[in-house]
Formats: C-alpha cells, sequence, structure tokens
C-alpha cells in the first residue's frame, strides 16, 4: 500500500473532481481551520485490504478513483459482498458512529481515496453546521443504496441480478464498465462462481454484451436490452 501525506487545505479540496460528492463538499475557510489532523492520500493495488471487518475504526476513506467491495465472511469460508464502492462514496461511515468496521473493505481495481481521522470528522461534526449536514446527506445515500442493493441484486433471476449489476457499474447515461471478477460477481449477486460465469457468457454470446478487452473484464453493453432483462423480459 502506497500512503501520501499532505496537509489538507481549501484549495486542495477546491481542485477535487468529486469535491461535490464528498463529505467536505460545502466546508469554507473557517471549517478548514479545524482540521488538525493530516489527511492520508492513499493509493492501493487491486486485491489490498483497506479495512478488516470488526476493526476498530479510526478513519474513513472517501473514493476517489476506482472501486471497492465491501464484504462479509461466513463461518464456512463463503462470502457476500454486501455493497460496491465508486468515486465519491464512503467507506467505514460506520466509525463516526463510534462502531468498529462492519466489513471489510477490500480493493477490486486501482484505487484513489482519501483517509480521513475520525477525530477530524467528529470535530468538524460539533463545530460545522455543513459538516454535519453533509455527514447526515451520506448516512441517508449510505442507506438507501443498501437498500436497492438488496432489492436489486439478492431478487430475480440470475439472468435479472447481473442486468441489474451491470447497469449499475455502467452508471446512468453510460454503456461502458468493468466487471469484477466472476468470483466477485457471484459473491455481489447471491449465486455461485459457476453460475456467474454461465449467465456473464451467455450475455456475452446473446450479444448483450461486447468485449472491450482480451482479458474479460472491460465490456460495452446494448443499454435498452440489459434493461428489459432487468425487468423480466426474455
Amino acid at each position: 500500500m502506497q500512503v501520501k501525506l499532505h496537509a489538507v487545505n481549501e484549495s486542495d479540496c477546491a481542485s477535487c473532481g468529486i469535491r461535490a460528492q464528498s463529505l467536505f463538499a460545502n466546508l469554507n475557510s473557517a471549517d478548514f481551520q479545524l482540521i488538525d489532523q493530516p489527511i492520508h492520500d492513499l493509493a492501493l493495488a487491486p486485491q489490498a485490504t483497506v479495512f478488516a471487518e470488526g476493526a476498530q475504526g479510526e478513519y474513513v476513506f472517501t473514493v476517489r478513483k476506482g472501486l471497492i467491495k465491501l464484504v462479509r465472511y461466513h463461518a464456512d469460508g463463503s462470502q457476500r459482498i454486501v455493497r460496491l464502492l465508486g468515486p465519491g462514496d464512503i467507506a467505514g461511515l460506520e466509525t463516526t458512529a463510534g462502531a468498529p468496521y462492519d466489513s471489510t473493505a477490500v480493493a477490486i481495481t486501482d484505487i484513489q481515496a482519501c483517509r480521513i481521522p475520525v477525530a477530524v470528522i467528529r470535530r468538524l461534526e460539533t463545530e460545522s453546521p455543513r459538516l454535519h449536514q453533509q455527514l447526515v446527506r451520506k448516512w441517508h445515500e449510505a442507506l438507501r443504496t443498501a437498500d436497492d442493493f438488496i432489492a436489486d441484486l439478492a431478487s430475480g433471476s440470475a439472468r435479472q441480478r447481473l442486468a441489474r449489476l451491470l447497469l449499475r457499474l455502467a452508471g446512468e447515461g453510460h454503456d461502458h464498465l468493468m466487471l469484477p471478477s466472476r468470483e466477485d460477481v457471484g459473491a455481489v449477486l447471491g449465486i455461485t462462481t459457476e453460475t456467474a460465469s454461465r449467465t456473464v457468457a451467455a450475455f456475452r454470446r446473446e450479444g448483450l454484451m461486447h468485449d472491450l478487452d482480451r482479458q474479460g473484464r472491460f465490456f460495452r453493453i446494448e443499454t435498452a436490452a440489459v434493461q428489459a432483462v432487468a425487468g423480466g423480459e426474455p
């Protein structure tokens, strides 16, 4: 794991491409004067563990680039991915309520993230109404996303679940995406790796997905057709 330390100031955040989505979106100059600990600028390689389930949380993480999976491991060794986090999402938000990390966060792709001490968040929440309001919004977003994740990706046939995942990964108005490993796809959708592999292969064969690389990670999807599958049409 590569870590670069820098002192956060207003100009750093002002030039950030995801400022509007971050916890610090609405902070003003006076608020930045309250930050008395350094923010860590992290660069993480795929498969790097950001934090482990059950560990006492000291930091929250704002994802600036890449994709992180939140994983729950079961006693039999199996895993379930409970959420995927992309740019603008916050990992470890539960630590602001004094709780340990409730899942293990693992980088799927190369990651760039800001690691923010929880102590900084608590001070700002106490002294800045702007941070408090944004923190409440982020909690609401996290709950809504978690509910949507379960509703969309844990019900329906394997084909419907995969179609909904593809649309979520591509994002609204886009048709290009990076697909995680088939094992991760299975863990996200609550199906076996074999079923995930067969379903992806069927989508490719039917022309719902088009390869953009030789490794089978980057795809272009036929959005309208995938939306039809997601809605239950054959």
